[in-house]
Formats: structure tokens, C-alpha cells, sequence
């Protein structure tokens, strides 16, 4: 963290409601559905936006914002700052998945995720639609055949006799797990092709990044890691909506 950072009141606010939230989420039994907890976790979303983009020059597109529904073929993203403001954010980007007939395969620190299974079992959503599944096999796929490789690889797990039931998969993959099993240089090749691999598919895919690991220790979420995750995806998860980004 440079000079600018250490005195910068953003590092200071955005733990302080990381606090609130997940105090509140506590005091309101685990009820995400919350108006409180939402918008907590909402305003954490602005907070940890300002810091991400900081000085980059990034704008958002408000007219061509989707909803959560009808998002296939998307590469987005999603910033989160500790677990509670990661589950608060997925409980309804997955939620729309179920809803809309989609398999969740989630990528993720296998620790995180049987907490995060746990929370969205706890708040009713029907995790018989909800597996774990890593994307290594699609960097793998990127690694050994760029773009026409990984784009067969999704166009084969989008027609595997477990998804044949579904309308298309809801991926969602932590970047801090998918560089842990592979390595950053083949994570970060993956990410400049995966938005064209996706395009008119019926499959989409979010990476949500570790915020608290870039700004406090920088372990495997570092400068290079966000500053390409800025260019490489079409859209942000914010509010409950993608916001479309250039």
C-alpha cells in the first residue's frame, strides 16, 4: 500500500462498515433479505469501488446497466471486502440464477464456500442447484489452446448431461483460488479472452476479487491482478446490477 493509501479515509470507512455489517447481519439472524443489511452492504459496494478505481479513468455506462436475470454470455466482476459483504452481494446474484432455471457452479476457497453454502441454506435458497466447480479446467483449456480451445471447453460443459435440465450455468469464480491452483500469468491470459469465449453462449461468469487482500497485504489479489481486471471485464456487479463499464 503506497503513501496515498495510508491516508486515505476510504480505508478507515470501509472497515468500520465491515464492522456494522456483519454486527447487523448477526443481530438480524442471518436475514440477508434485510432492507438494513442491504444497504450496508450496498454502500460497502460504493467504498470499495472508490478505492479499487482510485485513479483509473473507468466509467460506467448507467443506460446499459442488466438486471440480474438474462446475463449470459457476460464476463463481470465484483469487489468484496470480507466474507459477510461477499455473501450479502452472491445471496441474490445467485438467487436470479435458481430462479431462472441456471446451475451454479461456484470456484472458490473451498473453506469460503461451505460458509457461503451454509449462509445461503440458512436464508432458503435451494442449494441442490448450487455445485462446486474450479475453473482450472477452463485456464488449463486457454493455457493449451488460447481463445478456440477454452472456447470449446465451455461449449462442452454447456452441454454435459448435468446441465442439459438448465437453461445455461451462473458461474462465479474467486481469482484468489483460481491463481492459487494454477498461476497468475495463466489466470490473467485466461481473463483476456474469457469475455470473447463467452459472447453468445449460455453461459456467464463473475470474478469476484479479494478487496481486503489488495489493499491491506497484496498476497495474491496485487496492482497488476486489479489494474488488468479493469480491462478485461464488460461489466460490475453493484446494487444488484451489472453495470456496463468501458
Amino acid at each position: 500500500m503506497n503513501f496515498s493509501c495510508n491516508n486515505c479515509d476510504l480505508n478507515y470507512s470501509i472497515e468500520s462498515y465491515k464492522e456494522k455489517l456483519n454486527n447487523l447481519i448477526i443481530d438480524k439472524k442471518q436475514n440477508l433479505l434485510d432492507d438494513e443489511v442491504i444497504r450496508l452492504s450496498e454502500l460497502i459496494d460504493e467504498l470499495v469501488y472508490k478505492c479499487v478505481f482510485c485513479k483509473n479513468k473507468l466509467k460506467v455506462i448507467p443506460s446499459l446497466e442488466l438486471g440480474l436475470k438474462n446475463i449470459f454470455g457476460t464476463h463481470s466482476t465484483f469487489y468484496y471486502y470480507g466474507n459477510e459483504h461477499l455473501f450479502t452481494s452472491m445471496y441474490s446474484y445467485i438467487l436470479e440464477g435458481i430462479k431462472n432455471n441456471e446451475m451454479v457452479y461456484i470456484s472458490m476457497e473451498e473453506s469460503i464456500y461451505s460458509k457461503l453454502l451454509e449462509f445461503l441454506i440458512t436464508n432458503n435458497v435451494p442449494a441442490q442447484h448450487i455445485k462446486f466447480r474450479p475453473v482450472k479446467e477452463l485456464i488449463i483449456s486457454n493455457k493449451s489452446g488460447d481463445l478456440k480451445e477454452l472456447k470449446k471447453k465451455i461449449n462442452e460443459i454447456s452441454l454435459e448431461n448435468k446441465v442439459k435440465n438448465y437453461n445455461g450455468i451462473r458461474w462465479i469464480g474467486q481469482p484468489t483460488y483460481a491463481i492459487q491452483t494454477t498461476s497468475q500469468k495463466d489466470f490473467l491470459d485466461w481473463e483476456i479472452n474469457l469475455s470473447k469465449a463467452l459472447n453468445n453462449t449460455n453461459v456467464s461468469l463473475i470474478c469476484i476479487y479479494d478487496a481486503y487482500d489488495y489493499m491491506h497485504e497484496e498476497k495474491f489479489i496485487n496492482k497488476e491482478v486489479i489494474n488488468k481486471s479493469l480491462h478485461t471485464h464488460s461489466y460490475i456487479l453493484k446494487n444488484s446490477y451489472l453495470e456496463k463499464i468501458n
